[in-house]
């Protein structure tokens, strides 16, 4: 269980060489060489799916006149390879801003902590979008037998807060890619998992899209579409009216006539004393 608390002392605390941004000529005891960018590949457990190209462009546009300052980290590949375990971001900016060498970190790292690593980074850096944690938090918790309170511990998280990033897997792929792409939030995507019916759900999410409804007018929405329409009541005998209407007459209250009781409301003690004495009881 150490090993997992881990976790939530940062990013640095897990591999020893990535400190806070810091030139290389300062970096601690870890040792740091150069490497040449076509020799590294991507983090095949990779949570982040979407890399936004103006981001990476602007931090490109910096990297051409300061360098890559901070080392991305990366273990061996084989055959010469080496495979990023933290800081794609940073390797797709080098690229695009055309270095050919970046400063790295070679750290021995095995399959499993892959997945923890890269998505300690990108959740201390709140890169990744509602799905993208939804799905690392799944993968997590299957690759390594991981409870959602371990996961929660982990990363420095509330429970209840990784089971609602948990529950949108339970939505449909396209109300998922919805927020992905941020055409939703995750607080409607939340709002839509009340309603069960997939044509009804998928004619809610049109109307948040192309309405731009808040979360506030989908759950009004969604509680009108799920909550039971109320029964009919049954009709009321004449009869049965007339004989409620003497008797409100004569006690001053309502009076309800059932089949097999005569209900008589009251609010407070003095309003049953009343009641009482117009019976002839007291």
């Amino acid at each position: 269980m150490s090993q997992i608390k881990r976790l939530g002392m940062g990013l640095g605390a897990l591999i020893g060489g990535e400190p806070d941004p810091v030139p290389v000529a300062a970096a601690p005891a870890e040792s740091t060489s150069t490497m040449e960018i076509n020799t590294i590949r991507p983090n095949p457990y990779q949570p982040r799916s979407e890399f936004d190209p103006k981001e990476i462009e602007s931090l490109a546009a910096s990297l051409k006149k300061d360098g890559l300052l901070q080392p991305v980290v990366v273990r061996p590949a084989g055959a010469g390879f080496y495979q990023l375990v933290a800081g794609e971001r940073r390797w797709r900016a080098a690229k695009l801003a055309g270095l050919a060498r970046v400063p790295v970190v070679i750290r021995e790292v095995e399959d499993k902590k892959m997945l923890e690593l890269a998505l300690v980074e990108n959740v201390q850096r709140r890169d990744l979008n509602p799905m993208e944690k939804a799905r690392a938090f799944k993968q997590l918790m299957t690759l390594n037998s991981l409870t959602q309170e371990q996961v929660a511990d982990a990363l420095g998280m509330a429970r209840p807060t990784v089971a609602n990033f948990l529950r949108l897997l339970e939505l449909p792929a396209e109300v998922q890619d919805a927020v992905t792409r941020n055409a939703i939030t995750m607080g409607h995507a939340r709002a839509l998992l009340a309603v069960a019916q997939r044509g009804t759900l998928m004619t809610i999410l049109k109307r948040i899209i192309e309405e731009d409804l808040s979360v506030r007018a989908v759950e009004q929405i969604v509680t009108a579409r799920t909550t039971p329409a109320p029964k009919p009541s049954k009709k009321v005998e004449p009869w049965i009216q007339e004989f409620e209407q003497k008797l409100m007459d004569k006690l001053g209250v309502r009076v309800h006539i059932t089949p097999d009781a005569i209900v008589v409301p009251y609010d407070s003690k003095e309003q049953l004393t009343q009641v009482l004495k117009r019976l002839n009881v007291i």
